[in-house]
C-alpha cells in the first residue's frame, strides 16, 4: 500500500509547484469578464426566448413522464434517462461540497447569486441542449450518437469556427479529468477518511473499479445506472434536509434574511461584495453546468425528432440542481450556524475558565468577571458566542487597565477564536509564546499589526462577534498566551470563548452541519450520499470527455481516454483539495467562453425552432403516446 501510495501521490509534488500558477489562472479566468458573461448570458436568453423556462414548465413534466416518447425515434436513451444522466453529472459534490465552498469563500450571500444563475440558467441550459440535439451526429451502422458544443459550433457556425470547437473539445476533456475524476474522488476519499479512517487510496481504487464496470458500457449503461441512482438519492437527500428545515421552521425566515442581506453587503466575505458574487456564480456553474455546454452532450443522445423538446426537458436541470438541492444544503449549513467564523471548529479539548486561580490574581476594579445574566444579549439566531456562565469585562483607560493574560492555550492548528462584545473603545491583543516571547500584536483599530499574525472580525461594535486569529511563521506556538489591553481613552469590552480551532471546508463543513442536528447520523448519511453522488458524476462526465475525444481524434482514441480517466480517479483521491478545486475551476471556466459565443450567435435559430414547435403543439400536431 505504501508503494502504491507513493506512486499516486507523486503528482502532488507537481501540483505543489503548479498550485501558484493555477491560483493566478483561476483568478484571471473567473474574474468579472467570465462571471459577467455567464450572468448576462442567462438573462439575455431568458428574455430572447420569452421566459421559456417558466412558460414550458408543465410541458417539461409531461415530456419527462414519457407522455410523448415515440419508440421509433432515433437516439439511444429516453427523455427521463437523458435528464437523469445530465443530473447525475450536476447533482454531486457541487451540491454537497460546492455549496459549503461557496459559503466559505463568499459567505451566505453567495447562495443568492447561485439562485440567480439557477433560475436564469434554465434558459441557457434550454438553448445549449436544443442546439446539441439539433446538430448531433448519428452513426448509421450503430445508431451511436455524438453531440454537444463542438458539433453545434462546427455545423451551426461553419468550418471557420472549427478552432473554437477544437478548443472546447480539449477543454472539456481536461475538465472531465478535473471536475469528475480528480474532484469527485478527492472529496469522497476525504469523507471516508475523516469519519471512518479509510485510506484515501483505497477509496480511489474502489471508485476506479466501479467506474470501469459502468464506463465500458457507454451512454446506454450510464443512462440506465443514472436513472436508478439519481432520483432515489435526490429524494433521500432532500428529504433529510427538509426534515431539518421543518424542525427549525421558525428560523427559516432568519436564514433567508441572512442570505439576502449578505448578498449585497458582502460582510461575511473577505474583500466585500465582489467575492460574494464571484463565489456564487462560480459554484453555481460548477454545480448546474448552465453555460458550460456539457449537458448538451448527454441530452444529444435522447430518442427524439424534436430538438426543442429535449431543450425543454434539460431546462429542469438547474431548477432541480441549484434551486432545490443546493438550497437544501445551504439552509442546513446556515441553520447549524456553521458559517462565517463558525466554520472554524474546536481542534482540541482546551477550554478557558476565568475563575481559575491564575486569573483571580489579575482581576481588578477595571478587569472583572461578569455573570451571564449581566452580559449583553447574544442576538445571533444561529451561533452562540457565549460559552459559559461568566465572561471577562475590561473597562477603563490604558493607565487603569493592566494587561490581562490567558495562559497555556493548546494551539494545534495555528488558528484561535475568541468571542467579544465591543461596547466602546479599542483593544490591543498580544500573542506570547510559552517563554513569553512576542509572537505578534494587533490592534482592533488596525493601526498596528505584526506580520506573524492576522486577525479577522476584530472591530465590530454593538453585538457579540467572534474574531479569528491566524498565527504565521516558524516561531514556537504549542502553548501560547493571549494578552488583552485597553487601547483607547474609554474602553469597554466583554471577552469570552477563547479556543484553538481549525477551519472546515467542503464536504467536512456540510457533514458537520448535518451532524449538528443528527449526532452521529449526519456523518454516515453525508458520507454515503457523497459516494453515490460522486460515482454518478464520475460516470457521466466520463462520457462527456469520451465524446470530445472522439471529436478530436476519432473512435480509436476512446479506449485511451477511458484508461487515463479511470487512473486519474485514483490520483485524485490523494491530492490536496485546493489544487484540485483550482484545476477544476480553471478548466470549467475555459469551457464557458467558446460555448457562450456559440449560444449568442445561434440563439436566433433556437428562437425560431421554439416558436415553430409550440405552434405545432398548440395546434395538436404533436402525437401523444401515453
Amino acid at each position: 500500500m505504501k508503494f502504491l501510495n507513493s506512486i499516486f501521490t507523486f503528482p502532488s509534488y507537481l501540483f505543489q509547484n503548479f498550485g501558484h500558477f493555477l491560483e493566478i489562472s483561476v483568478g484571471m479566468v473567473w474574474n468579472w469578464p467570465v462571471a459577467l458573461l455567464c450572468l448576462l448570458g442567462c438573462i439575455y436568453f431568458t428574455f430572447r426566448l420569452g421566459f421559456i423556462q417558466f412558460k414550458c414548465f408543465p410541458h417539461a413534466l409531461s415530456l419527462v413522464s414519457g407522455k410523448y416518447d415515440n419508440p421509433e425515434e432515433k437516439g439511444q436513451i429516453t427523455h427521463f434517462q437523458a435528464l437523469s444522466a445530465a443530473l447525475s453529472a450536476t447533482i454531486g459534490l457541487g451540491n454537497i461540497a460546492g455549496v459549503a465552498i461557496a459559503i466559505g469563500l463568499g459567505g451566505p450571500g453567495a447562495i443568492f447569486w447561485m439562485w440567480i444563475i439557477g433560475l436564469f440558467g434554465m434558459a441557457t441550459k434550454y438553448t445549449e441542449c436544443t442546439l446539441g440535439t439539433h446538430y448531433r451526429e448519428i452513426e448509421k451502422d450503430s445508431d451511436v450518437v455524438h453531440g454537444g458544443p463542438m458539433y453545434y459550433i462546427t455545423k451551426g457556425l461553419g468550418l471557420k469556427f472549427k478552432p473554437l470547437a477544437l478548443f472546447y473539445a480539449i477543454a472539456i476533456c481536461l475538465a472531465s479529468f478535473g471536475a469528475a475524476a480528480l474532484f469527485q474522488s478527492n472529496q469522497a476519499a476525504a469523507a471516508l477518511h475523516e469519519y471512518y479512517h479509510v485510506p484515501k487510496l483505497l477509496t480511489g481504487v474502489i471508485l476506479f473499479i466501479l467506474a470501469c464496470t459502468v464506463i465500458i458500457g457507454g451512454i446506454k449503461r450510464i443512462g440506465n445506472v443514472a436513472s436508478k441512482i439519481v432520483p432515489g438519492m435526490c429524494v433521500v437527500y432532500i428529504g433529510c434536509a427538509l426534515l431539518i428545515c421543518i424542525l427549525n421552521l421558525h428560523l427559516i425566515p432568519s436564514a433567508i434574511q441572512i442570505i439576502l442581506s449578505d448578498a449585497f453587503s458582502g460582510q461575511a466575505a473577505a474583500g466585500g461584495l465582489i467575492p460574494v458574487i464571484l463565489a456564487g456564480i462560480r459554484r453555481a456553474i460548477f454545480s448546474n453546468e448552465a453555460g458550460l455546454g456539457s449537458a448538451a452532450i448527454a441530452h444529444a443522445a435522447v430518442k427524439t425528432d424534436y430538438p426543442v423538446r429535449e431543450g425543454i426537458v434539460a431546462s429542469l436541470g438547474p431548477l432541480i440542481d441549484t434551486i432545490i438541492v443546493c438550497t437544501a444544503t445551504a439552509l442546513v449549513i446556515i441553520l447549524s450556524g456553521n458559517y462565517g467564523t463558525h466554520m472554524y471548529q474546536s481542534s482540541n479539548s482546551y477550554t478557558k475558565s476565568f475563575e481559575h486561580p491564575l486569573y483571580e490574581q489579575q482581576l481588578t476594579r477595571h478587569v472583572s468577571v461578569v455573570q451571564k445574566d449581566d452580559l449583553p444579549l447574544d442576538s445571533d439566531p444561529f451561533r452562540s458566542h457565549i460559552s459559559g456562565d461568566k465572561a471577562l469585562l475590561i473597562s477603563g483607560t490604558p493607565s487603569e487597565v493592566p494587561p490581562f493574560s490567558v495562559f497555556n492555550i493548546k494551539n494545534t492548528d495555528n488558528v484561535l477564536r475568541f468571542s467579544y462584545f465591543k461596547k466602546k473603545g479599542d483593544m490591543s491583543l498580544k500573542i506570547l509564546s510559552k517563554t513569553h516571547g512576542l509572537l505578534g500584536e494587533v490592534d482592533s483599530d488596525s493601526v498596528f499589526s505584526n506580520k506573524n499574525i492576522t486577525i479577522e472580525h476584530f472591530n465590530k461594535s454593538g453585538l457579540w462577534q467572534s474574531a479569528i486569529i491566524h498565527i504565521h511563521g516558524d516561531l514556537p506556538k504549542e502553548d501560547i498566551t493571549l494578552q488583552f489591553s485597553a487601547n483607547s481613552h474609554d474602553t469597554q469590552w466583554y471577552i469570552d470563548t477563547i479556543e484553538p480551532v481549525r477551519k472546515l471546508s467542503g464536504i467536512a463543513l456540510t457533514t458537520a452541519s448535518f451532524d449538528h442536528f443528527f449526532k452521529g447520523f449526519g456523518s454516515v448519511f453525508i458520507t454515503f450520499s457523497v459516494l453515490f453522488f460522486a460515482f454518478s458524476t464520475i460516470i457521466t462526465w466520463s462520457y462527456y470527455g469520451e465524446t470530445a475525444s472522439h471529436f478530436l481524434f476519432g473512435k480509436k482514441s476512446i479506449l485511451y481516454y477511458k484508461f487515463l480517466f479511470v487512473v486519474l480517479i485514483i490520483v485524485g483521491s490523494v491530492q490536496p483539495l485546493t489544487n484540485v478545486i483550482n484545476f477544476s475551476d480553471l478548466m470549467i471556466g475555459l469551457l464557458v467562453v467558446p460555448n457562450m459565443i456559440a449560444l449568442f450567435l445561434l440563439s436566433g435559430k433556437v428562437s425560431h425552432w421554439t416558436k415553430d414547435y409550440f405552434k405545432k403543439l398548440n395546434a395538436g400536431e404533436i402525437k401523444v403516446y401515453k
